[in-house]
């Protein structure tokens, strides 16, 4: 018997190549790759690893923190601990957002439920219906013949139970937002009734449907499928630009381009380039720029150039022979992270663009003027708006798996 038979099937290798990914909380100069594996057992199936220009291939986030606490001379054990807090916070904040919708379970939702009830009665499906901006539906299930019914509220949030509204409702009045409630009285005292004088719940008895209009699963993606990102799915904003944030310049530039919060932009710039300059860079080589997001909630596209919004700093090493640029934050606990987005040139399409560091990944911003450096910028920036969007996927996401067209 062979040695290989002894030992098992050979395990599949890990490709050469993969897409980077964004992944919060990373140091600056990590960035998080995902790779799928190309034959064997698991052929098809992703994984990610994590590299910089020293460490290749670390397994996982928390390795890659004790590595660099290592290098910037920190105990890897208090940067752990930071991280892990951090990582709570999110978590507590994701928590806190389920019980404000009324998702929660336990005596915090009894509580809620008994705010609610205490000022406004029980809740019913028909008062739900008649709400303003909500509305209800139901099926019949086919395996016991009863009525499953749900409930939408305006934002497209669905409800399958009576309480779950009522903790909705509930948790607004013990935070105080009692003023965000929709007239429950009006909506009681105008509801439907039948000729007897029993009141109609139009979820029951006037929209049943086939199928229910839940908020459809998102599919799983194919790793190897490839889609293109073509020149009509992009339009031009008047307010992306890239400012080079230098000195006594900065709050004059950053004044003449109407940035909203400009002393937190100033404050945080300043916080950076010190915990740049703790890490061993040099002042003068800590380059960072702004790029501008919306002016207000009625800017076109805000939810995009809010997400592409904020610091990047210039890296140590050229990409396609010109400078590239990663976003960096400050976490809430005051420590330097970045995400996978970046600046960059791409040689495959010739224009700058904002998004995957991928040479052949489309940008979610792209400008289409030659120059050395992105902060010269004097071509408009276009953002990526495709008219038609695979069903499941925002314009986001399918921008991040788009291949940029020739």
């Amino acid at each position: 018997m062979s040695k290989r038979s002894k030992l098992g099937s050979k395990p599949a290798p890990e490709p050469q190549v993969g897409k980077v990914i964004p992944c919060e909380g990373l140091p600056p100069g990590w960035e998080c790759v995902e790779k799928v594996y190309l034959s064997g057992g698991h052929a098809g199936q992703t994984y990610v690893r994590f590299q910089c220009q020293k460490h290749k291939s670390v397994c996982s986030i928390r390795k890659v923190i004790a590595i660099q606490a290592e290098e910037d001379g920190r105990d890897p054990e208090v940067a752990l601990k930071e991280y892990d807090a951090a990582k709570k916070a999110i978590q507590d904040q994701k928590h806190k957002e389920r019980e404000e919708k009324g998702f929660v379970e336990g005596p915090r939702k009894l509580e809620a439920i008994e705010a609610f009830k205490n000022k406004y009665g029980k809740l019913d499906g028909a008062t739900i219906a008649n709400l303003p901006g909500w509305r209800g539906e139901s099926k019949i299930l086919e395996t016991c013949g009863q009525i499953s019914a749900r409930y939408y509220a305006p934002d497209g949030t669905v409800y399958s139970l009576v309480n779950q509204v009522e903790a909705l409702f509930g948790f607004k009045i013990l935070n105080g937002l009692e003023h965000e409630l929709p007239d429950v009285e009006a909506a009681r005292a105008t509801l439907k009734k039948d000729e007897k004088g029993n009141v109609i719940n139009t979820a029951r008895r006037e929209n049943i449907v086939d199928e229910l209009s839940i908020a459809p699963k998102k599919p799983k993606k194919n790793p190897l499928e490839v889609r293109v990102a073509r020149t009509v799915d992009y339009r031009p904003s008047q307010y992306l630009r890239v400012l080079r944030l230098l000195g006594d310049d900065m709050s004059v530039l950053l004044q003449e381009q109407g940035v909203p919060d400009q002393e937190e932009v100033e404050s945080a710039t300043a916080k950076i380039q010190q915990l740049l300059a703790e890490r061993g860079f040099s002042v003068l080589d800590t380059d960072l720029v702004y790029v501008t997001g919306a002016r207000n909630l009625r800017t076109p596209g805000k939810r995009l150039l809010d997400a592409l919004s904020g610091i990047y700093y210039k890296m140590a090493e050229l990409v396609n022979a010109r400078p590239v640029y990663q976003k960096v934050f400050l976490t809430d606990a005051g420590q330097l992270a970045c995400s996978g987005c970046y600046i960059s040139w791409s040689s495959h399409t010739r224009m700058w663009k904002i998004g995957n560091l991928a040479n052949d990944r489309a940008g979610l911003a792209i400008c289409r003027q030659e120059v050395a450096d992105p902060s010269a910028l004097e071509v408009e920036w276009e953002i990526y708006e495709p008219k038609l969007f695979d069903k499941g996927e925002n314009d986001e996401e399918r921008a991040e798996g788009a291949v940029a067209a020739e």
